[in-house]
This record gives C-alpha cells, structure tokens and sequence, in this order.
C-alpha cells in the first residue's frame, strides 16, 4: 500500500475537508490520527503531490484549498456520510470494462450491500437493451451499486426509480432547472438525456441474491466531443450551467441521498418513494408512445401505481394499459 492510499490518509482528508476551509493545526492532526508532528508533515507532503492543494498557515496549521476532481477512494471517502456506502466498500479504477459487469463479479463472489465501482471511463459502457453508453474519461459519473434488498424479484425495478428520485434531487441541489424523471430509468434534462440507470439481478423464484444498480450521469461531458447521434439526444451539467462541476461530492451527495430514500423504502415498502417520484418526474398527464416487445401504441400518461408500473391510456381505444416494461417517451 502506498503512503497516498493508506487509511490514515482518508482519515486526513475527512479532517481537512470538515473543516471547509479552515486551518487544522499539525498537533491537532498528529492527535487524530495518532502519528507524530513529522509524520503530519510526510502525509501533508504526499497529498501534494497527489494533486491537492495544500497551504501551510504559520502558527494556525494546515488548509484544504482545493481538491483533485478525482474519484478515488482517498478523495470521495471524505465527502462519504450515512452507513450503507463506507470507504471500505469503495472500488476505483481509471478505465474498466463495465461497472455493472465489475460489480456483478464482486457480489457473486459475496460483496456486501453498499459496495460500489467507480470508473473514470469504461470500455464497454452499456445502458437498457444492450445500447451502448460512450464513457469519455475523466468528465463524468459512472458507477455501480450492490444492492441485496430483502424484496421479491419482481420488486427489484423499484431500486431503478429510487436511484432515479436520488438522482433528480442530487441534479437538483446543484441549482439545475429543468431536470425530470423519465420512467423508468432515465433522467432528463430540458427533454435530452442527462442520466441512464441500468438495474441488473440474480435471483431464485422467490428470493433475491443480488441487486446491481448501475448510473451514468453526464457531468462536465462538452457534448461536441460526442458522436453526431448522442449530441442529438443527450445533454451534460457542464452544458446547462457553463461550470465544471466537482465530481467528488456531487457521487457522494448521490450515495448519500440514495441510502436515505432506500432506507425508507425497506421500513415502509414503495409507498413511501412513489408520490415523491411522481412529483420529480411530471409524468401524470403527459402525452407518451411506448415501446413494447411486440407492439407500439401512444396514449396518456395516468399514474403509476403501487408497484412502479406505469399506467397508459391508449389513445386508439381509451384502454388502460399496465406498462411492467418497455420504453416510455414523451411526445
């Protein structure tokens, strides 16, 4: 293990980053993390190097005064809060092959829930239905969930509109306008993609051995650096707001508000996150054509029910349909 990677690192990151941008002093750290003044020094050394801008206050101690936009463990373990998604769960790599594909060996192999794969780019990015998902290094979010929910296997979609509801609000919180929940997995910005959830399981007849929730959320992306397809249909943070957005706290921020809703969804069932997506995603009312196996037809969004299941009122015959799965697309 190297002197950067070592817990006592993470341990002090966590500190600098508490204390926002006031100075923490050399004895306060040495006392914390339980090394001497010299050590401090080493570490404080070794985190410069990293990429992080440390300033030494003569007589006041040490300040964080800006942080790598990387999505190591040692930099978004210190922006981690709740109890689900922990440091130690952590899996960073530059580039893999796919995050969910990543997750979904570590979870046969026993990964505990709360375990999540990060990636700066993938090789084999892929959403819904085998589409592909470009994965430029560097600029954006992608990263997988284990999840192993006590649930039946037909319930295990809910976990794709909780992490679509955590997703909106964490968009949200940025001060973005214009974000909505496309049911079921996707999440827009002014009508063009902004995120795709892709929920992956295995399971028995009755029983659930793993839930793998992977996301893709377009960050600091230029959409000109992307095929002529994806720029017709896709949108970025970056895009909207004209900033480059600190990828660090913005997947904390995620995991935190995930863990939060999914918490009540395991105490109180999906009753407790459906008005909440209805409100995110406008979809009551709205004009749709859905994308079924073996059929096409266009109608108006109703609800969705106690499920997650969305109801369409066909516009041919005024039937109501109970769409489990397919595409959805406003019109």
């Amino acid at each position: 293990m190297s002197l950067f990677s070592s817990p006592c690192n993470d341990e002090l990151l966590s500190l600098l980053q508490r204390r926002e941008g006031q100075p923490v002093s050399g004895v306060e750290i040495g006392r914390c993390l339980g090394i001497s003044r010299a050590a401090v020094w080493k570490r404080i050394q070794g985190l410069r190097l990293a990429g992080y801008k440390v300033q030494s206050m003569a007589g006041q101690g040490y300040v964080l005064d800006e942080i790598p936009d990387l999505l190591t463990r040692e930099v978004v373990g210190g922006w981690l809060r709740g109890a689900i998604f922990l440091p130690g769960r952590y899996h960073y790599f530059s580039e893999i092959d796919s995050t969910n594909a990543h997750a979904a060996r570590l979870a046969v192999e026993g990964a505990e829930e709360g375990t999540v794969v990060v990636a700066d780019s993938q090789t084999r990015g892929r959403g819904r239905l085998g589409r592909v998902w470009e994965s430029p290094s560097g600029v954006n979010l992608y990263f997988s969930m284990i999840l192993r929910p006590p649930v039946e296997p037909r319930h295990t979609a809910q976990m794709t509109l909780i992490s679509g509801l955590a997703l909106a609000e964490t968009v949200a919180g940025l001060g973005v306008q214009g974000v909505e929940i496309k049911w079921p997995n996707d999440l827009l910005l002014n009508g063009g993609k902004l995120a795709g959830i892709l929920t992956e399981m295995a399971a028995e007849e009755d029983r659930v051995h793993y839930v793998v929730v992977g996301v893709g959320l377009n960050v600091n992306g230029q959409m000109l650096a992307y095929s002529p397809e994806i720029q017709q249909i896709a949108r970025s943070l970056h895009d909207q707001t004209q900033k480059t957005i600190k990828r660090a706290p913005l997947l904390a921020d995620f995991l935190f508000r995930f863990e939060e809703w999914y918490r009540r969804y395991l105490t109180h069932g999906f009753a407790a996150i459906r008005d909440a997506w209805i409100e995110n995603s406008g979809i009551r009312g709205k004009q749709v054509r859905v994308n079924l196996m073996k059929e096409r037809f266009s109608g108006e969004a109703v609800d969705m029910d106690h499920e997650g299941f969305l109801i369409v009122r066909r516009q041919d015959d005024q039937n109501l349909v109970r769409v489990i799965a397919g595409d959805v697309t406003p019109l």
